[in-house]
């Protein structure tokens, strides 16, 4: 009769089997700079980018995983990865707590009064660019494009050259 410790081990390793794998911080950033910069220049949706962002994660980690939120907060601050949002307006009396983008807390907008005193506005992302005010904005759509160090776009139009004649100087 065999022991009972032995054959519930190797029952015990299958149900602890990892299903999943969420990769670190650095690795996802460093492939969505490859992403951006690879042979499509934007991505007009948040799961079309996910989507391409996890096909070449999982080259190197068959098991990685990565949901919107996490997403969103990772690429924040990354130089080379743009993220652009789109918002609606929707009215609501419920007041928010965390950002909607990037779970940070926000801060009231305040605005002094003539007489002295100060009324609240809307409030603002202590992180990104988010703000808010009585009519609620709520993001809906996410773009994600390649952008320069500083932020900026990097495939900016050439400007157009300008069709006036430069000033005859002539004495």
């Amino acid at each position: 009769m065999p022991e009972k410790g032995a054959t519930d081990a190797p029952r015990a390793k299958r149900e602890r089997a990892v299903k999943f794998r969420r990769p670190a911080a650095e690795v996802v950033q460093r492939a969505a700079r490859r992403v951006v910069r690879g042979g499509k220049a934007s991505f007009t949706s948040q799961a079309e980018f996910q989507r391409a962002l996890l096909k070449l994660l999982r080259r190197d980690e068959p098991l990685a995983v990565l949901g919107g939120g996490r997403l969103r907060r990772l690429l924040i601050d990354v130089p080379g990865v743009r993220m652009t949002v789109r918002f609606t307006e929707r009215a609501t009396s419920r007041p928010l707590v965390v950002c909607p983008i990037c779970s940070s807390p926000l801060a009231p907008i305040h605005n002094r009064t003539l007489t002295g005193g100060t009324v609240v506005l809307g409030q603002r992302c202590t992180r990104c660019d988010y703000w808010t005010h009585g009519a609620r904005r709520v993001p809906v759509r996410y773009l994600f494009s390649e952008a320069g160090i500083d932020g900026r776009p990097r495939r900016m139009e050439e400007p157009r050259p300008s069709s006036r004649r430069p000033p005859q100087g002539g004495t």
